[in-house]
């Protein structure tokens, strides 16, 4: 298993539906005028992206997530990922991925890098 900042991301994503302050962590991975492309509308900046975690770690009772990462030649981080999970109306879903994500060009070398783009 690797350790980048998308496996903590992914790990934090796990715990966000109990720990309070995973939400907070994860934020934090996110540059300031970072892009996630998630839902049906791309959000763009801290406190857009902020909003859209909020409403959808509030949406889960509960998730696991299993996945591989990979680095790609041009430090883009690739996670392939499953997850399934039990929604807060106790809907059981499973969903799998392939996402991708880019580190600010000054914290590439870093494992906690700031994410600039989510897709």
């Amino acid at each position: 298993m690797t350790d980048t900042t998308i496996d903590r991301y992914i790990d934090l994503a796990d715990l966000a539906v109990y720990d309070e302050s995973a939400p907070a962590e994860l934020l934090a991975r996110f540059a300031l005028d970072a892009t996630v492309r998630m839902g049906p509308e791309p959000v763009h900046g801290h406190a857009a992206v902020a909003a859209f975690y909020r409403a959808h770690f509030a949406s889960f009772g509960d998730t696991r997530h299993y996945w591989n990462t990979t680095v790609l030649d041009d430090a883009t981080l690739r996670a392939e990922w499953v997850c399934a999970a039990r929604m807060a109306d106790d809907q059981l879903i499973t969903v799998a991925r392939v996402e991708h994500a880019q580190n600010t060009a000054e914290t590439r070398s870093q494992r906690r890098g700031s994410l600039v783009n989510m897709c």
